[in-house]
Parts: C-alpha cells; structure tokens; sequence
C-alpha cells in the first residue's frame, strides 16, 4: 500500500463523512419544518409547553434598538470584527508556506422585547438561542489598531490584537422591525415561542426573515448538493485506496 495515497484517501474520505453528518442536520430540519403546520399565532399560548409549532407573522417590538454600525432601527441586531491573519509554518518538506486564518475579535449580539402577530393574534418570542436569519447591512473592512474610527471597547480590543500581517472586516446583520418573519421553536412557561427545553428530541429554533416556503427551497438545494459532493469525496476517497494498494504493490 501507498503510504501517500492512503492518507489523501483517509482525508478525503473524512471531508465526506462531515458532508454527511451536515447532509443528515439539514435533512432533520427538513422533516421537521415539513411535518409541522404554521398555527395562528393568537393560538399558541393554548398549546402544551414543548409542543413545536411554527408561525408567520409580523415581528413587532416594544422598543426599537439602534444597530451598532448601520445605526438603523431594529429587533435584532448582531455586529462583528473578524481579523483575517497571515501566518506561515513549514511543511513536510521544511518549506515555508503561507496560511491565512480568520478569527472573531469582537461581537455584540442584542434583541428588544419582541412579539409575531398576525390575524390570529400575537404571540411573544425570546430570541435567546434562536439559529436567527437575519439581513446583512454591514460588511467592509474596519480601521486597523491605533486608527481614531475604532474607538471606545472595539480599538482596546483591536489595540491588543494588533498584528501587522493583520487585516480586519466589520459584519453587522439586523432584524428590522415590522417585517415578515417565520418562526419555528417550541410553546414556553408564559405561552411564549423559544428556544427547546433541555432534553427535548427537537434541536431546532429558528427565526428567520425568510418564509416557509424560501427556507424549504433552499434547504432542499443544499440536500442535493449536498448529496453530490459526498458522492463525490466518498468515490474518490475508494478511488485513492484501491490506487494505493496497486502502487504498493507494483
């Protein structure tokens, strides 16, 4: 057996079964959304607590905030650093090769009180654990360390990460107020709609400025492409051992 050829086979053969594993998450989410129905929202305080429900609606909330770095109104709001890093390391063969890494320097995460109505009614939602998809306002790369536009937390932050091989991008993504979203999570103490109790069989709650119908789409074209690339390492992970095992032996 090729010793080389082995383990690219090995690599590739992992890279295929994380594909699977995230395959099998998607396709859980999937079966989920698909098996449940979007009940009204005035309806779900009469519901059990656990029970999963899913609802669509406006989102209404008592206070608007003001994202971070757009300053516009909103629900929701999430604003990021990310420094991207060069580095090199040396390979197999004492060469030095350049790698680049990229690590989150700074968050801020925030929600008001927030609540979906619809014709049915209104029910309140806790955004805390929630998979939120939100709407991208902020991404552009930031002043670096020292510069008088990072001020206050952030330049304290960047000043003690400063790298010259450092470069670094602000991201902020926000949940306006009164706009569609769909919900999907489980009934709470209160009648509120939040992330599962510790326990459940259910692993998802999800807010999102996407519908029913947008999220089922796109998660079906993830499945399938999915399903592709896994064919395709999986195959060529055999591909690499049988190869291995003809030059080892020749």
């Amino acid at each position: 057996m090729n010793i080389l050829l082995a383990v690219f086979a090995a690599i590739t053969a992992l890279i295929g079964l994380g594909l699977l594993w995230w395959r099998s998450r998607v396709a859980r989410e999937l079966k989920v959304m698909t098996s449940v129905e979007v009940s009204g929202a005035g309806t779900v305080a009469a519901q059990p607590v656990g029970q999963i429900v899913e609802v669509a609606g406006t989102l209404r909330v008592r206070t608007p905030l003001t994202a971070e770095f757009s300053q516009k109104p909103c629900a929701w709001f999430k604003a990021e650093i990310e420094r991207e890093e060069v580095y090199y390391e040396r390979n197999s063969d004492g060469r030095e090769e350049r790698r680049t890494r990229t690590t989150t320097v700074y968050t801020n995460l925030k929600y008001g009180q927030c609540l979906v109505e619809d014709t049915s009614g209104k029910v309140g939602i806790d955004f805390d654990g929630a998979d939120v998809e939100a709407i991208q306002t902020v991404k552009e790369p930031t002043a670096p360390p020292g510069q008088a536009s990072a001020s206050g937390i952030i330049g304290g932050v960047l000043s003690a990460l400063s790298n010259t091989n450092s470069t670094y991008t602000r991201k902020e993504s926000i949940l306006p107020p009164d706009i569609p979203v769909f919900v999907l999570g489980e009934v709470q103490q209160g009648g509120l709609i939040g992330k599962p109790a510790k326990g459940s069989k259910n692993k998802l709650f999800v807010i999102s400025h996407k519908s029913k119908e947008e999220r089922t789409t796109s998660l079906t074209k993830k499945a399938k492409w999915l399903f592709v690339f896994i064919v395709l390492f999986l195959g060529t992970a055999a591909a690499l051992l049988a190869w291995s095992v003809v030059k080892g032996e020749g």
